[in-house]
């Protein structure tokens, strides 16, 4: 078996200017495989889990039932990507965009996948990007950072596991380029915690950091990530990923 990590929407709020729900890549498990793109397509449109829909804080897509990969090359970065009818069907705009946003997020969170082209049952059509536009380029992540939200953590991913130490990347916008970290253990007892900054303090940059941790058996700890409030101090922009930590 070999992980992949699709993209869904947890339900979790936000602040009045980012309210979510906002995308996080989700640890899958498939067979083997070559074809690694096709793969976290496939478990993308497989949908979450009874459980995670249940959960708290719930997993949801926006993706419908019945969507099926009719083709995917992928050449000097970019996916083109051909699915079936059922994928924007009769949905409004917003809904089209977000159903987007899951696929650029989870084909260009694979190594050499930068952009992404969209073809309907053989035909090239527009992308709905989170602004609202339509453009008929290859889109990439920063076309939906509308449905990201501020710390987005991409590795290790949700559900998944790290080694130890664990190396810990993704993207952010936040005050003055700092956020916070707390890594706690199977009993929610904190065993790392500390201060971390992103590539830009104007707008959204990349972090990649490590955090050393100890624990004698493996067990589903959490990542939580957040920010000091400029104004009153309070955090904001809370996340909190579980995570397998190993020996």
């Amino acid at each position: 078996m070999m992980a992949v990590a699709p993209w869904f929407f947890i339900d979790e709020a936000g602040r009045p200017t980012r309210p979510g729900p906002f995308l996080v890549p989700i640890h899958r498990e498939v067979p083997q495989t070559k074809a690694i793109a096709r793969a976290s397509l496939e478990a993308l449109f497989a949908g979450p889990t009874d459980g995670e829909q249940d959960g708290i804080p719930g997993i949801s897509t926006t993706i419908p039932d019945g969507v099926e990969v009719l083709g995917l090359t992928i050449s000097e970065g970019i996916a083109v990507v051909d699915l079936s009818s059922e994928f924007e069907g009769t949905d409004d705009s917003p809904v089209v965009a977000q159903r987007m946003a899951q696929v650029v997020f989870t084909l260009t969170s694979i190594p050499h996948v930068n952009e992404v082209l969209f073809h309907q049952d053989g035909k090239a059509i527009p992308a709905q990007i989170g602004d609202g536009q339509l453009v008929t380029r290859p889109v990439l992540k920063a076309d939906y950072l509308e449905f990201a939200a501020a710390i987005t953590v991409e590795t290790p991913v949700y559900g998944g596991s790290s080694d130890d130490p664990m190396r810990v990347l993704g993207f952010a916008a936040v005050f003055e380029a700092t956020f916070q970290y707390t890594l706690t253990d199977g009993d929610g007892l904190i065993i790392a915690e500390g201060t971390s900054m992103t590539t830009n303090g104007a707008g959204w940059g990349g972090f990649d950091f490590t955090i050393d941790y100890d624990v004698d058996t493996e067990q589903l700890g959490a990542l939580i990530v957040f920010a000091y409030s400029a104004e009153d101090g309070s955090q904001i922009d809370v996340r909190e990923y579980p995570i397998y930590l190993t020996p």
